[in-house]
């Protein structure tokens, strides 16, 4: 069957070449010296390269269900699906879902397959993947010929493609399955894929699928010296590489991207290539510089369990699973090791003025863990941004007390991700019943770090924006080390807004609203507990959990799953408005008495044992 397809295809290619069909910029069918692309294979003991999945237990299960049962199994968020072989037309969405259809065309089946053959040298999972690698060329011959979707010559897919086909190709070489007709139309096809890839036209700039176009343009131009322009589009692939290092993370090393899983996946694709370029003695200036400071962020980023709050279109990450042997920070290595390598950090709180990001921790060595965490940024124009500015997360002990969102999917009529991305999932306030305008340009640098610092026995900030036309909306944070927050709202405006004060309250937690000035939290995982109270007279009280109207109070943790948890709103109404707010975790806040002396916002902070603090911001 695959000798007729490739038959086939290789006819199609003919007649479409004949008839001018192929457009200028994907070359007439090239005779490729096969002994060459092989020699260069051979140059090496052990190549380095990406694998889309890594061979795994599972992997020999996925591969049998796929070869015995013809069940396409991609990610674990769909079920597995049973396609017809005589039928296959590359058309398929079973789920009506763009991301089942992108892994779909990104040839997700075949990586799986290959893993298998890795694992076990048996050709029956060879052989399947060749058919689907010749079946997706009879369909897709290139991005003017193709299904009719977006993702059998999309950007992302494309590259993710060449990595697979990369892989597929290390083994096939040398398999007994090896035909030199095939190996010809397989290496066109992969220079059509460089030629797309390199073209100005086909890159995402500005975004992390511009990295893994640059990972897969540079492992094509090194791995494959037989085609053409390999020296050319390495040199592109590098170039546009140090434009994403210049310009897609900060000075200090925070991913502008708004999400904390977006800055693990851009580091890895980072540390995968320089693991590459060493490999094949390729020099990238900034590179390894730029994942040193990544991976610095992460050790302040990292909750006392090690894994990284839900900001933006995030999902948790343990930074536990990270290979020590990509670790270049000296501090992450100490954090990962748990203390038997590296150097511990000596400060773990920290402000990326620049980021719009603090990360405030007590001393997890001598007192129950408390991790508070605010965001306040708007870098750029991206799918992964939400709502969340001035928004916090806060866990105490082994509890998230106050959460963020999630991503749940991108499908941006789901009216989930609608609340996802909205301001209604975010611990901030809101300005009437709407969110801002997370796709306007305009809005962008409209976000500010105001003030902050840290000591021994307390840390502060305050952070604005004015994303709300005709608001400015400012929080001031005090975080005590003994265990209590202190929120200083305070919103600006010249005409009269209801103005609503958001706290989305975590799934393990157990809530006391009785008494909506003081409302009592406590964990349903652990002993701890704390109050969340208002210092001023609020108007108006709101709670949804898992509600459907209006869609408020859930998380979605994995993708595509929701769950219920509980949203907490309090209201004022008026033109220049302040809420005052304190969380208690054993230290408690009684009084705050705050005014201006010299255009310096004094804070004059009362506890419970008659104590008093007088802190001076700005």
């Amino acid at each position: 069957m695959a000798k007729a397809v490739s038959l086939s295809l290789a006819v199609l290619l003919l007649l479409s070449t004949l008839a001018g069909c192929l457009s200028n910029e994907y070359k007439q069918f090239i005779n490729y010296d096969i002994d060459e692309a092989i020699q260069y294979w051979q140059q090496y003991d052990e190549h380095q390269y990406e694998k889309r999945t890594p061979p795994t237990s599972q992997s020999v299960e996925i591969a049998d269900n796929l070869v015995n049962n013809d069940e396409i199994f991609l990610l674990r968020y769909w079920d597995s699906y049973v396609y017809d072989e005589d039928n296959l037309n590359w058309t398929e969405d079973p789920y009506d879902d763009e991301t089942w259809v992108f892994y779909f065309h990104s040839l997700r089946m075949v990586s799986f397959l290959m893993n298998a053959y890795e694992l076990t040298n048996d050709t029956v999972y060879i052989e399947k993947a060749q058919w689907f690698i010749e079946s997706w060329m009879e369909h897709n011959p290139n991005p003017y010929n193709h299904s009719g979707t977006r993702f059998a010559w999309g950007d992302h897919s494309t590259a993710n493609r060449i990595i697979t086909l990369t892989y597929f190709w290390d083994y096939y070489r040398d398999s007994p399955l090896f035909d030199e007709e095939f190996a010809n139309e397989f290496l066109n096809m992969l220079n059509n894929h460089g030629i797309f890839t390199a073209q100005d036209k086909n890159y995402s700039w500005g975004i992390n699928h511009g990295i893994y176009q640059d990972r897969a343009l540079m492992q094509l131009a090194v791995l494959f010296p037989v085609f053409e322009s390999s020296e050319e589009w390495l040199g592109i692939s590098i170039s546009r590489l140090s434009l994403h290092l210049n310009e897609d993370v900060t000075l200090t090393g925070v991913h502008k991207e708004h999400s904390t899983s977006y800055h693990y996946l851009v580091m890895g694709l980072f540390m995968s290539i320089s693991k590459f370029a060493n490999h094949y003695g390729i020099s990238i200036e900034e590179l390894d510089s730029t994942i040193y400071k990544m991976q610095e962020y992460l050790v302040l980023l990292s909750k006392a369990d090690g894994t990284t709050p839900l900001i933006g279109d995030s999902t948790a990450t343990n930074l536990m699973g990270i290979d020590e042997s990509q670790i270049i920070n000296e501090h992450l290595l100490y954090l990962i090791s748990d203390g038997d390598r590296g150097e511990k950090i000596e400060q773990d709180s920290g402000v990326y003025e620049d980021a719009g990001v603090a990360l405030f921790k007590n001393d997890w060595d001598v007192s129950p863990a408390i991790y508070f965490a605010l965001f306040n940024r708007f870098h750029m124009v991206t799918k992964h941004k939400q709502c969340d500015d001035l928004s916090f997360v806060l866990t105490y002990q082994d509890t998230d007390y106050f959460v963020d969102s999630g991503k749940y999917n991108y499908d941006e009529r789901d009216p989930y991700r609608i609340l996802m991305r909205s301001v209604f999932a975010h611990n901030t306030i809101a300005v009437g019943d709407e969110s801002y305008d997370i796709e306007d340009s305009n809005n962008i640098g409209t976000t500010a770090i105001e003030h902050y610092g840290i000591t021994s026995e307390y840390s502060y900030v305050k952070a604005s924006h004015t994303m709300y036309d005709g608001v400015k909306i400012s929080r001031t944070v005090i975080f005590f080390d003994e265990g209590a927050v202190y929120f200083h709202d305070q919103i600006e405006s010249d005409e009269n807004h209801k103005y609503t004060q958001i706290f989305n309250i975590g799934q393990d937690v157990i809530i006391d609203d009785s008494n909506q000035n003081n409302v009592i939290l406590s964990s349903m995982i652990d002993n701890s507990s704390l109050t969340l109270t208002q210092l001023n007279t609020i108007s108006e009280f709101e709670s949804y959990s898992g509600s459907n109207d209006p869609v408020r109070g859930w998380q979605s943790t994995t993708f595509n799953e929701v769950t219920p948890i509980t949203t907490l709103n309090f209201l004022l109404e008026g033109n220049n408005v302040a809420f005052e707010t304190v969380i208690n975790l054993g230290l408690e806040i009684v009084d705050v008495d705050n005014f201006q002396d010299s255009g310096t916002n004094v804070y004059v902070i009362t506890f419970d044992d008659n104590r008093t603090e007088r802190i001076e911001i700005g």
